[in-house]
């Protein structure tokens, strides 16, 4: 008998799965009309960290739309009571308001603690009326309840319950419901995969009766096959004639995947045409990368379902769902697709977001502020800090004139464009914040364990003293590393005064990240440094005994078969504790791998390393393609209680480099594979913000190069903000992370600091899966003996460096594993063309840098590459091609290369103003090799690197050269070459904004390739480039250029894309500019732009510093008399895009850029203002698809007179690329001006078009609209004939020399020369390679001895300009000595060799001196083969 069931089962479970196939072509058909690829956002959240929202359900009633969802009322999954339903309404279906509850925990019922209902019999019909049917004159709803406890009833089964009203849909009240459930798992006809529990479930009307009966309930439940012990969710179905007596489907489940722990579930029914289509989530399928999704399948049976099998409709993207994005609603209404789901982010934070498949803007909801869940309590203390410099600077700030900021902050933010050779901002910058402890939320006592408290700096430039209520913690050189300081002693319960003053002097000697102007060697310059505190400051509670900061350090060996974990743990309490150590390796999902578990005894203060190691069974493993993070957390238990808690994210992997290897093959392995390295190096670099990155800057940033296509990325030349790392090891991004850059003092300060640091910079990131490389020094300066003494360093801190990961310096070095080339063929002399060859050779594979200058908006018509010719886009995009290609072919035998530079950066100590080829533009010195400016919009070789590296099935794009050219027919039609990028299959070129004037396709041929059109006529204004993949028209752009006739259909661009919709195509036809009735308008300002009259007659007035402040006006005064910047310097910007939503394009092609020191003040009476202000999004998304997603590359607020009005405003994410964005704010104004200002700006630039000022009624005739417009008429007549058309003219390939202010250094340096000292020994006088020098031979007492005179008291560098031609380095005693003999200072410097060449060697002084007469000493037994030219004293 038993196996006559087994057989039937068999026989059953093969008819359960012979599906009738729904053919792909209607597959696909149902893909593309249900398709949603734009996330709108966060429809209905929770107000709270205390409940969750789920399961949406959307019905129409009348002409409002209703939601119910799920409310679970815990932090966690455990904590709660369980679910209730709530209902909401909208008019739009994207704003909603919460009505109330409609179904509530009931106490003494079945159902107590769970009531989560989705309402039955939807009008099933796709885009029909989605009204809800009622039956015997009532609604009905079907819910999941049970008397468990938890989210979905953790600790017991849950059931199916019924409810129904009779009252009107559209008010909240209580459903009534039955007593007891309609279904059940323990029901008699209860089948095996419902036996765990029941989930979902929502009941249709089929009034055909396909199945035998009216109403068909899908639901969902929890069971294990009886044959493979699956575990799962499945959907089956059950049919009833009354709504309340329902029989199972003998075929159950109707449909399932059959993975260990796979979820399939939430199905809803939508008919189209003749099919049945469901949309469904899966979570945990082992075939994605992501935990759970929403997609579909097909019937026409309602039965055998077919399963899509192509893109999932819902994954996560966003970080409001980038847990889970799952458990479908989806209407279609007015022919827009609205895909309602759960969204879950890392916090665990659910709510009910929205996909449209038209852009609809952006939603306003969001999650609460995430809590921080882990053992400490962490108090961020980045807001509302007082802060003032110590000493005047360029804009005039007194030592008395407090500001309030927050951090992260750097008060060296423009002085490095004023083209200065070393403009940059030193001094002393003090920092006061206040805050208070309050024992409800941030306890400073615990009853059962000690508490301690510290303080965390992510990064203070350069040096840090610390004050807490009066208790100095001391003087800490800290730079770009943290510091934790244990502030127990000094914190109290209320007010907390902590005083942070932050020194960033000139001439650092002793740290390892210095001014580039302050370089240890003339001529060479690495950027700034910061002056404040730039990096999130923490406050941090813990129990007295902890682990250490970054004390978990786990890695696995060459491999991957086991798993090394090190606990740092210390004792700051004051008896001795015997603890128990543990440390608990998860997998993503949450499960087990292993768990290790060691007791400590600690005395009090003693710190010890715990070391623990455990075998790995095929471990998933962190790569490119798929970088897969387990989870370690690392516990201190004290008895019973976990006390102390840290998680490390931690990805297994193996990494193999040739230099190790050895054994002739030059590749680069991750994972025993070969991996191409497509790098890029970046300075974390901002315009007006210099290092100074917040959380939003570094994702921006982040998001930018992933969208380049960069798969490996060098942090250069200096530790970059902590929060890299997190997106490297999360994106899969191979990461060389740099510790500094070419200096070297040789004195003890400078050495112990370096290595101080370096152990820091280690230990930070050394759990980083990303991490392939260690960085020691770029054209390193360092000794070869100490460059080993750090690699040795490295190598203890990190096992992995020793078999795995290879210590570097680039350029130049001795002393690490690999000493990286550099090729700059193509740039500094060398053939391009060579390039592929160069790379494979053995002392090369892998190029460290690589890169070429330019000036946005220099152009040159399309030819081949000169090494001789102008910096023009057309020149840098082809060296940059010419050597992806040459390296795409070389790629079996070698390495990789990295790009320099992602963004331009400010480059103190040289001089270079060239970035832009407008004058109004020109700021410097910068390194200006950049993909984007330092304003961070894209150049055309960014667009390059797109098409090269960015695969269409990702992210379709097509750019046409160039949208900073619109002037390239200024003289009218002719012959020319059209070029374009793109990573489309082919690209359809049109001399018309539709399909019309034809040009030709091109076919895509690969990596270091880009499309050409020949010697074609250009006859009309635009041309448009549509990029097709897969058949299908997948990306599109369009240029419109002047001096041309106007194009046949020109009127087609007013209407928006088909091939790429945006947001703003909703206001077409709007009457966006009108304005508004009832109002009398003060101001109309075209910002950045001159006088313009729209579409309505009304006038818009010059912007002009009547009105408009920026950064650069306020470093004109007396004080700096050298420097002529223009009032509007590197803050305005121009495009000749059709603009989205608007027939008014002139407004908003003009626009102004800035951050803080951007403002607008309108002199106005007092009173209540309409401020209505304009918007678009110029630079990111261009030629982009609807994959295309920039948002959060522009975050910033707006403020009226110091309140802000509008928070994080991201113009692309509600309107989209060119799209025009208008908001209005109410202001009421006191004093006599308004002012507009940008207060805080979390990424990019903050960026407007257009201001329009209007009150209510009418104004009095001394403030009449006429006086005042008379007034802006008199401003804009006399504004010193400023004309921005003309600005945009004014431009020059290169900045003569007569232009730039004197070439100066902070300091002044004088130069000692070596045969005017006092010289004893063998020694001759010889000039070699044009520099005349003292060589010694061989003899002995050799000495050279320099008199030098100082003016003010301070640190001295000196600087020793040298020739070693021993072949070795030669150690030479140094003295320092006053006019009285006495020696102030005594050292040994080490010489290193320099064969044929002269080189820097730095020291100090050591101490600060007085103004007067000193002697500097060289000597040695025998300096034979070193030759000195000069001292340098600075």
């Amino acid at each position: 008998m038993k196996k006559i069931l087994i057989l039937a089962f068999s026989l059953f479970t093969l008819g359960t799965y012979a599906q009738r196939e729904v053919p792909q072509s209607r597959m696909e058909q149902i893909y593309e009309e249900a398709k949603t690829p734009y996330k709108y956002g966060l429809a209905v959240a929770p107000a709270d960290n205390k409940h969750k929202i789920d399961c949406p359900t959307v019905f129409r009633e009348g002409d409002k739309w209703y939601m119910t969802y799920v409310v679970y009322n815990g932090k966690s999954g455990l904590d709660g009571r369980g679910y209730e339903t709530w209902i909401a309404e909208s008019d739009n279906l994207l704003e909603w308001r919460t009505l109330g509850r409609v179904l509530s925990y009931r106490d003494g019922f079945w159902d107590c603690n769970q009531r989560g209902g989705f309402p039955a019999l939807p009008d099933m019909e796709w885009g029909g009326s989605y009204a809800l049917q009622t039956y015997k004159g009532k609604h009905w709803m079907t819910y999941l309840g049970g008397e468990g406890t938890g989210y979905e009833s953790v600790n017991k089964p849950l059931y199916i319950g019924l409810a129904w009203t009779d009252r009107p849909l559209g008010s909240a009240h209580e459903w009534q419901a039955q007593d007891k459930p309609v279904m059940s798992i323990h029901d008699k006809d209860a089948q095996w995969w419902e036996k765990l529990t029941q989930y979902k479930s929502v009941v249709y009307w089929d009034k055909e009766k396909t199945l035998g009966a009216p109403f068909v309930m899908f639901y969902n439940a929890a069971g294990r096959h009886p044959e493979t012990d699956l575990k799962a969710e499945r959907v089956g179905i059950a049919l009833s004639k009354d709504m309340k007596k329902w029989k199972r489907y003998p075929g159950n489940p109707v449909f399932a995947h059959e993975a260990d722990g796979t979820i399939t579930g939430d199905a809803h029914i939508q008919k189209m045409g003749d099919v049945y289509v469901m949309f469904y989530f899966s979570a945990f399928e082992p075939s994605r990368k992501y935990k759970a999704f929403n997609t579909f399948a097909a019937s026409y049976d309602l039965v055998h379902w077919t399963d899509w099998k192509g893109a999932d409709l819902i994954i996560p993207s966003k970080d409001y769902d980038e847990l889970f994005a799952h458990k479908s609603y989806v209407v279609k209404h007015n022919g827009v697709v609205y895909h309602f789901y759960c969204a879950v982010n890392d916090a665990e934070q659910r709510g009910i977001a929205i996909a449209t498949s038209k852009p609809m803007g952006r939603s306003q909801v969001h999650f609460p502020e995430r809590e921080v869940k882990n053992r400490r309590m962490v108090m961020e203390l980045d807001k509302g800090w007082k802060t003032w410099l110590c000493d005047k600077s360029a804009y005039g700030q007194a030592d008395n004139a407090p500001t309030v900021v927050d951090i992260p902050h750097n008060w060296d933010d423009y002085y490095g464009y004023r083209q200065l050779t070393h403009g940059n901002l030193h001094g002393t910058a003090m920092y006061e914040k206040i805050f208070t402890l309050d024992n409800s939320q941030f306890p400073i006592s615990d009853f059962s364990f000690g508490k301690r408290y510290f303080l965390r700096f992510e990064g203070v430039g350069t040096y840090a003293t610390v004050t807490l209520n009066g208790k100095d913690f001391g003087r800490h050189p800290v730079g770009r590393t943290t510091l934790t300081l244990d502030v127990t002693e000094a914190l109290k319960p209320g007010e907390n005064r902590l005083v942070v003053k932050a020194e960033h002097p000139e001439m650092i000697a002793d740290m390892p990240w210095v001014c580039g102007g302050c370089s240890s060697e003339w001529g060479f310059s690495e950027g700034s440094q910061p002056l404040g505190i730039f990096r999130p400051v923490v406050l941090e509670a813990t129990d007295e005994i902890r682990i250490e900061p970054f004390g978990v350090h786990i890695w696995n060996d060459d491999k991957a078969g086991t798993v090394f974990v090190e606990t740092e743990v210390k004792n700051y309490g004051k008896t001795a504790e015997t603890v128990e150590v543990v440390n608990k390796f998860s997998n993503a999902d949450g499960k087990q791998v292993f768990r290790l578990t060691e007791k400590v005894t600690l005395q009090p203060g003693e710190r010890k390393v715990v070391k623990q190691q455990s075998p790995v069974q095929n471990p998933v493993l962190w790569s490119t393609e798929n970088p897969y993070l387990y989870k370690l957390a690392s516990m201190i238990k004290r008895g019973k209680s976990t006390t102390d808690e840290i998680s490390t994210p931690f990805g297994i992997r193996t990494v193999s480099w040739s230099v190790k290897r050895k054994d002739g093959d030059g590749r680069f392995y991750l994972n025993g594979q070969p991996v191409f390295i497509n790098g890029v190096c970046e300075y974390e670099h901002q315009f007006g913000q210099s290092h100074a990155f917040s959380r939003e800057q570094v994702a921006a940033r982040v998001k930018q190069i992933r969208a380049a296509g960069f798969n490996a990325f060098r942090d250069a030349h200096q530790p970059h903000h902590l929060d890299y790392q997190k997106y490297w090891d999360k994106e899969g991004v191979l990461w060389w992370t740099q510790f500094s850059a070419h200096v070297w003092y040789d004195t003890p300060e400078f050495r112990e600091n370096f290595k101080k640091l370096l152990r820091q910079w280690v230990k930070e990131r050394r759990n980083s899966p990303s991490v392939v490389m260690w960085g020691l020094q770029n054209e390193s300066t360092l000794p070869k003996e100490f460059a080993e003494e750090c690699s040795e360093i490295i190598r203890e801190m990190d096992p992995t460096a020793r078999t795995m990961r290879v210590i570097t310096t680039c350029n130049g070095g001795d002393g690490t594993d690999w000493n990286v080339i550099q090729n700059w063929s193509g740039t500094y002399g060398g053939d391009v063309n060579k390039y592929g060859r160069e790379l494979s050779q053995k002392n090369q594979l892998l190029n460290g840098e690589y890169g070429a200058w330019r000036s946005i908006g220099l152009h040159t018509e399309p030819a081949a590459f000169d090494a001789n010719g102008v910096w023009s886009e057309e020149r840098m995009c082809r060296l940059m091609e010419t050597k992806i290609r040459l390296a795409e072919q070389a790629k079996d035998s070698v390495c990789g290369q990295f790009q320099w530079i992602f963004s331009s950066h400010d480059n103190p100590g040289r001089r270079q103003p060239d970035e832009a080829y407008r004058r109004i533009d020109k700021v410097g010195p910068f390194n200006y090799k950049g993909l984007v400016t330092p304003w961070e919009e894209p150049l055309d070789v960014y667009y390059m690197y797109r098409a090269n590296y960015v695969p269409a099935s990702e992210d379709p794009m097509v750019y046409l050269a160039s949208h900073t050219w619109e002037d390239r027919f200024a003289t009218g039609r002719r012959r020319a070459t059209i070029e374009a990028y793109s990573n489309c299959d082919s690209v359809l070129l049109y001399n018309d904004a539709v399909d019309a004037e034809y040009l030709g396709r091109k076919l895509n041929h690969g990596v270091g390739t880009h499309f050409m059109w020949e010697n074609r006529d250009i006859r009309y204004n635009v041309l448009r480039a549509v990029g097709y993949f897969k058949g299908k028209p997948a990306a599109e752009d369009v240029l419109v250029l002047d001096g041309l006739e106007k194009a046949p259909h020109f009127e087609a661009l007013y209407r928006g894309s088909v091939i790429v919709p945006v947001a703003a195509d909703r206001l077409n036809g709007t009457d966006l500019l009108k304005g508004a009735e009832g109002y009398t308008y003060l101001y109309r300002l075209n910002c950045g732009g001159d006088a313009y009259t729209d579409t309505y007659g009304q006038v818009w007035a010059q912007d002009n510093s009547r009105y408009s402040h920026s950064w650069a006006e306020s470093f004109i005064h007396p004080s700096d008399s050298v420097q002529l910047l223009s009032p509007y310097q590197a803050s305005q910007r121009t495009t000749n895009d059709p603009i989205h939503g608007t027939r008014d394009w002139e407004l908003f092609q003009t626009f102004r850029f800035g951050r803080h020191k951007l403002n607008f003040r309108f002199p106005v009476p007092d009173g209540e203002y309409r401020v209505e202000l304009y918007f678009t999004e110029p630079w990111h998304g261009t030629g982009g698809g609807v994959l295309t997603d920039c948002e959060g590359l522009r975050i910033f607020d707006v403020a009226v007179n110091g309140k802000v009005l509008l928070d994080d405003l991201d113009v692309w994410a509600e309107a989209g690329h060119d799209g025009a964005c208008k908001k209005v704010v109410n202001a009421v104004v006191k004093g006599g001006v308004l002012k507009i200002d940008f207060p805080e700006v979390k990424a990019g630039q903050a960026l407007i078009c257009g201001i329009a000022i209007a009150c209510k009624g009418g104004l009095d005739s001394a403030h009449s609209s006429s006086a005042i417009q008379n007034r802006v008429k008199n401003v804009n007549a006399s504004a010193h004939r400023f004309s921005w058309a003309a600005q945009d003219k004014d431009v020059m390939e290169k900045t003569p020399k007569e232009l730039l202010p004197e070439d100066k250094n902070a300091r002044a340096n004088v130069t000692y020369q070596a045969e005017d000292a006092m010289l004893k020994g063998k020694f001759i006088k010889k000039e070699v390679r044009k520099q005349t020098g003292v060589f010694f031979g061989k003899g002995e007492k050799s000495s050279i001895t320099w008199n030098i005179s100082t003016g003010l008291a301070q640190v001295y560098a000196l600087r020793f300009k040298y020739m070693n031609a021993t072949g070795k380095p030669m150690k030479v005693r140094m003295q320092f000595i006053d006019s009285k003999g006495v020696v102030l200072k005594e050292d040994h410097l080490t010489f290193a060799e320099t064969p044929g060449k002269w080189r820097m060697l730095s020291t100090t002084t050591g101490t600060y001196i007085n103004a007067g007469y000193y002697k500097v000493v060289l000597s040695a037994p025998d300096m034979e083969g070193l030759a000195l030219d000069a001292l340098d004293v600075q």
